[in-house]
């Protein structure tokens, strides 16, 4: 079975910035514009990385073992219409149920986080997946969750990271970027794409462009892909 078609979808200041909380606006008017675009995407579920979801979910120390224990997955049963996958390798968020704002928690993990915290996180109701020893194969995890969970279509949403992981595994097919009326200015604040190892750039293709009423633009693109490139693992995750 084919990975889910994957649409990285952000919202950034003017010069590509990814921390509204340092904007000259509310929570609300961000949420707002963001929300109302997502909920004109087809998709089944969302992605996001550890430290995003920390918004969500507490976290602690990694739950690391002394190597890898290779482990079937989890499937909990389905709390949700979507499922919210969150991209952990350590072991550190400690989320007490399973269903997440009425959508269905799937954590990916590394082979070696620690069995009790695994097992801790089965007791929940929460589903669990495993990309491999250091819980990079991004494309296995995702395939699997795909074939389970029947996901054909999955919002990419941060953090920067992790969509650089993604962009340089080659497995965003679109991208769907709000423009806030705002510029940050700051140097060293995240990016849209934050990527530490070498990759590629890549060609878009404009699928189409549109304005809010707030003067939000929201530009959608698909991905070109080169046909030398191929999903991989990515260690910058």
């Amino acid at each position: 079975m084919l990975r889910p078609f994957i649409i990285c979808h952000m919202i950034t200041s003017l010069d590509g910035r990814l921390l509204p909380g340092r904007w000259p606006a509310s929570e609300e008017e961000v949420m707002t514009a963001y929300e109302s675009a997502a909920e004109r995407l087809d998709n089944d579920g969302w992605i996001v990385g550890r430290r995003t979801m920390e918004d969500f979910i507490a976290s602690a120390e990694p739950c690391i073992s002394t190597g890898p224990v290779p482990r079937p997955d989890f499937i909990a049963g389905s709390s949700g219409n979507k499922v919210a996958i969150c991209f952990d390798r350590s072991g550190r968020l400690r989320p007490e149920t399973g269903d997440l704002d009425g959508d269905h928690l799937v954590i990916v993990l590394s082979e070696r986080v620690a069995d009790d915290h695994v097992q801790d996180l089965y007791a929940r109701g929460i589903s669990v997946f495993f990309a491999g020893a250091e819980g990079t194969d991004l494309s296995g995890a995702l395939t699997r969750i795909s074939e389970a969970f029947n996901c054909r279509r999955l919002l990419l949403e941060g953090g920067g990271t992790l969509n650089g992981a993604f962009l340089a595994a080659d497995m965003i097919d679109e991208t769907s970027t709000l423009v806030f009326p705002v510029i940050d200015g700051q140097s060293g604040i995240p990016a849209i794409y934050e990527h530490t190892q070498p990759c590629d750039a890549r060609r878009l293709e404009l699928i189409s462009s549109s304005t809010f009423d707030d003067g939000t633009i929201w530009i959608r693109h698909k991905v070109i892909r080169e046909t030398s490139h191929r999903d991989r693992n990515d260690s910058d995750i």
